[in-house]
C-alpha cells in the first residue's frame, strides 16, 4: 500500500535513480499543461525544462494563508499563471499564493522530492497523469478521497479516462486539471492537391492512410523530399506506441491482475505496420537525412509542407497560428484501426494536480485544487488563457467553447469519445522508457515487432513485480 511517511532521503536518491534509468523525458507534453509531450508531459501547454530562470511569484501582502505552489509552466505561460494567481487571490481575501517555478516530469521532479524528504514540500504540485499511481505508491501525495467526498465530486463530474488516472488502490491522489484529446488528425490540403488527392477528405481507415502515405511520398534520386506521415514521431516512440496500439485494437496493462500486454497482438501489428513505412521511403537513416534540414516553429515539416498528415494535440493550434498563419489544414479524428478495432479510438493525457504528502496547509490547498479544477470560474478561465479542456466535464467552459474557440471543438468531439488512458500503475515512468527503447530498436531493424515488444513486456512486468512485493526501496 502507499506509504504515508513521508519521503527518507534515501528513498529520495532510488528515486532519482529509478526515473533517470528510464531515459524518459517527460510525462506527456513540452511545458505548460500536459498531457503529451514532444518529450511526453501530459496536457496541452507542454512542460519541459524552462530555457531561463522563472521567478517565484510572492503573494498579495497581507494575507493571513499563503500557499505554496509548484508548478511546471513555463516561457510566455508563466504569465497566463500569474492572473490565474490573482483571480483566485481575488476570490479568497485572506489567502495568498506563492508560486514556484519546478521541472515537472516522468524524468525531473528532484525539487519536490527534496523537499518531501526535508518535511518541507509544497503545499500544492502539478503531477502528470501517469505520475500519479507511482508518486502515491511512493507515499509522496496526500490521500484526497475525503475531500471529494465532502465536495460531492464524484467519477460523473469528470471525463472518465481522467478520472481513471488519479484513482488508485481504493483512493484518489490528486484532481485533473486539463484532459487532452490525444489527437487530432491533421492533414495539409495544399500537399493533398499536390499529390493528386481530394484536400477535403481525409483517410478514414489505416488502408485509406497507408494508400495515401505512398501517393504522398516523393522520393528522388534516392532522397526523401516529402513524406504524408511520421506516426513514429507521435511525440515520442512511447507515446507513438500507445496511440497507434490503441487505434488498432491493443491493450497494454491488465489492471485486475497487474498484468503488462504490450506485446498484444494487435499492439505488434501498429509496430508492424510503422516499421512498412519506414522501409517505404529507405529506412531510419534516409528518414534522418530528410529531417535533418527541419526543426520546430517556422520550420516543422509539416508546417512548410514536407510531411502532410500527422496527429497533434490542441496545443499546436497555437504554433500553426503563429509560425503557419496561411496554412490550409482539417482536423479529424484518427484513421480507424483494421477490424475489429473500434472506430475514433483515441486517449486522454492531461495534467493533474495533488498535495505533497507533508504539506502544512492542506485545507486551503484544497480549496485551491477544487476552485481551479472543478469550478466554473476557475475552468472558464483556465480554458480561455490557454485553449484548453478541463478535466471538469461539468464545467460551464464547454458550452461557451464552440463561439469562443472554435478552433477547439473537433478535439472536444475527439475527447467525448476518448476511452483510454496510459496504464495506472507505479512502474509508468518505467514502461515509458521500455517502449522508448524496445520501439526504436524495431523501427532501427535491431529486433522485429513482435521481439521489440515482448522485450518491453518482460522488462517493465519484472520492474512491477519488484515495486509490487518490495516497494521502492526494496
Amino acid at each position: 500500500m502507499p506509504n504515508g511517511n513521508k519521503l527518507s532521503r534515501r528513498a529520495f536518491l532510488q528515486i532519482s535513480a529509478s526515473i533517470a534509468a528510464t531515459g524518459m523525458f517527460a510525462a506527456c507534453t513540452p511545458t505548460a499543461p500536459a498531457g503529451v509531450a514532444p518529450q511526453t508531459g501530459s496536457s496541452g501547454v507542454q512542460p519541459t525544462p524552462t530555457p531561463t530562470a522563472v521567478p517565484d511569484r510572492l503573494a498579495a501582502e497581507g494575507r493571513e494563508i499563503v500557499i505554496e505552489v509548484q508548478y511546471p509552466y513555463g516561457g510566455t505561460s508563466v504569465e497566463l499563471m500569474n492572473q490565474i494567481w490573482t483571480a483566485y487571490e481575488e476570490a479568497q481575501p485572506d489567502v495568498g499564493i506563492k508560486a514556484v517555478w519546478a521541472a515537472n516530469d516522468l524524468s525531473t521532479n528532484q525539487k519536490l522530492f527534496t523537499a518531501i524528504a526535508a518535511g518541507t514540500p509544497p503545499d500544492v504540485s502539478w503531477v502528470d497523469g501517469p505520475q500519479v499511481a507511482e508518486w502515491a505508491e511512493r507515499g509522496a501525495l496526500a490521500d484526497l478521497t475525503d475531500f471529494f467526498e465532502t465536495a460531492g465530486l464524484t467519477e460523473e463530474n469528470f471525463w472518465a479516462p481522467s478520472w481513471r488516472q488519479n484513482f488508485y488502490k481504493g483512493k484518489i491522489w490528486a484532481i485533473t486539471y486539463t484532459s487532452d484529446a490525444n489527437f487530432g488528425f491533421f492533414w495539409n490540403k495544399a500537399v493533398f492537391e499536390d499529390a493528386g488527392l481530394d484536400p477535403e477528405t481525409p483517410p478514414t481507415t489505416i488502408d485509406e492512410l497507408t494508400q495515401f502515405n505512398t501517393q504522398i511520398n516523393r522520393i528522388t534520386d534516392g532522397n526523401i523530399e516529402r513524406m504524408g506521415i511520421v506516426p513514429w514521431q507521435t511525440y515520442g516512440s512511447a507515446n507513438s506506441m500507445f496511440t497507434w496500439g490503441w487505434i488498432f485494437g491493443g491493450e497494454f496493462f491488465e489492471p485486475d491482475t497487474n498484468t503488462i500486454t504490450a506485446d498484444h497482438e494487435r499492439n505488434v501489428m501498429a509496430l508492424e505496420w510503422m516499421k512498412q513505412l519506414v522501409d517505404e521511403v529507405g529506412g531510419f537513416e534516409k528518414v534522418g537525412g530528410f529531417q535533418a534540414g527541419f526543426g520546430t516553429g517556422e520550420n516543422h515539416p509539416f508546417f512548410v509542407g514536407k510531411t502532410a498528415m500527422a496527429l497533434f494535440g490542441p496545443w499546436e493550434l497555437s504554433n500553426i497560428a503563429r509560425f503557419a498563419p496561411d496554412l490550409e489544414y482539417g482536423i479529424t479524428f484518427a484513421p480507424a484501426g483494421p477490424p475489429p478495432a473500434e472506430p475514433h479510438s483515441s486517449w486522454v493525457g492531461g495534467w493533474c494536480i495533488g498535495i505533497p504528502q507533508g504539506a502544512k496547509q492542506i485545507e486551503p490547498a484544497w480549496d485551491f485544487l477544487n476552485w481551479l479544477c472543478a469550478t466554473d470560474e476557475g475552468t472558464i478561465l483556465f480554458g480561455r488563457l490557454f485553449s484548453q479542456t478541463p478535466g471538469y466535464k461539468d464545467s460551464a467552459w464547454y458550452d461557451l467553447l464552440p463561439e469562443e474557440k472554435p478552433e477547439m471543438v473537433p478535439f472536444l468531439d475527439i475527447l467525448r469519445e476518448a476511452r483510454h488512458q496510459r496504464p495506472v500503475m507505479p512502474a509508468q515512468a518505467y514502461f515509458m522508457g521500455a517502449l522508448q527503447r524496445n520501439v526504436d530498436a524495431a523501427l532501427l531493424g535491431e529486433k522485429s515487432p513482435q521481439q521489440a515488444l515482448a522485450d518491453a513486456t518482460e522488462e517493465t512486468q519484472n520492474e512491477l513485480n519488484r515495486i509490487l512485493e518490495r516497494g521502492f526501496e526494496g
